[in-house]
């Protein structure tokens, strides 16, 4: 039944019973049936063109945010990283085969982001997501690639395992044009659950103490960390300050789109 809600997009924010059915391939009785047990839990509302996505989800959206327990345990963590970088900070949830953002922190400069809360994130662009995937187990990880339309698997994991020794990735532009992300991987129980990533432009960027910026998010990457994990995972014992070929060929383009 819950499969409904997946259909909700922003190309479809409202679908017809029939549109419902027919995607899910549902016998009408069942599909109907489904339909009107989630308006009664008001997950689903009436609306122009059929049915949209209802009030229940906003009144669980704000359980999630006063009362998760990872965000809430993370809250004073994430504003002392924003306060001391000066950078905007993003969270970052892995579930299943998605990657979303959980919370975004402006700096003192707020910064207009394409990712804000709640939106699902590309899989292989962008610091936030690579910072995640990067630390997969490598079967888990070539499953995904190669589901979602990877090519040319081997030197992709390469650039992960890049990713994976120096504890963190960047990108420039990826996301949103003149930005630039540093993202850090956060764990629970050993195993990635998701990230934390700084949000800058490019000119603060190329003003900022990097080694400074990296220090910090990989200082509050471990102690996010620490309380669900059984120890500080190596990869944020420590910032790794080498840049890996392709993160200097990145923002050499990046400097020269802005030139």
């Amino acid at each position: 039944m819950l499969k409904v809600l997946d259909l909700f997009t922003e190309q479809s924010p409202a679908l017809s019973a029939d549109e419902i059915i027919s995607k899910l391939k549902y016998s009408r009785p069942t599909g109907y049936r489904y339909v009107r047990e989630l308006v009664s839990a008001g997950l689903l509302v009436r609306a122009p063109g059929g049915y949209a996505l209802g009030p229940r989800i906003i009144e669980l959206d704000w359980h999630i945010r006063t009362h998760d327990p990872v965000l809430t345990a993370s809250r004073s963590e994430v504003k002392k990283l924003a306060s001391q970088t000066r950078c905007g900070v993003t969270q970052m949830g892995m579930y299943g085969e998605h990657i979303v953002t959980i919370h975004y922190e402006p700096g003192p400069n707020p910064l207009e982001i394409g990712f804000d809360r709640g939106r699902r994130m590309p899989l292989w662009r962008g610091a936030p997501s690579k910072a995640v995937v990067a630390f997969l187990p490598r079967a888990r990880l070539e499953r995904l690639y190669r589901k979602h339309g990877g090519r040319g698997f081997a030197r992709f994991f390469e650039e992960m395992q890049a990713i994976r020794k120096a504890g963190h990735a960047i990108s420039f532009g990826e996301l949103d044009d003149g930005k630039v992300g540093i993202g850090a991987p956060v764990f629970r129980e050993r195993r990635v659950a998701g990230s934390l990533c700084l949000v800058l432009t490019s000119a603060q960027y190329a003003a900022a103490d990097k080694e400074l910026l990296l220090e910090k998010l990989l200082e509050s990457a471990a102690q996010i960390s620490a309380p669900q994990a059984r120890k500080i995972p190596s990869a944020l014992r420590r910032p790794i300050m080498a840049r890996s070929s392709s993160e200097k060929q990145l923002a050499r383009t990046a400097t020269a789109r802005s030139r």
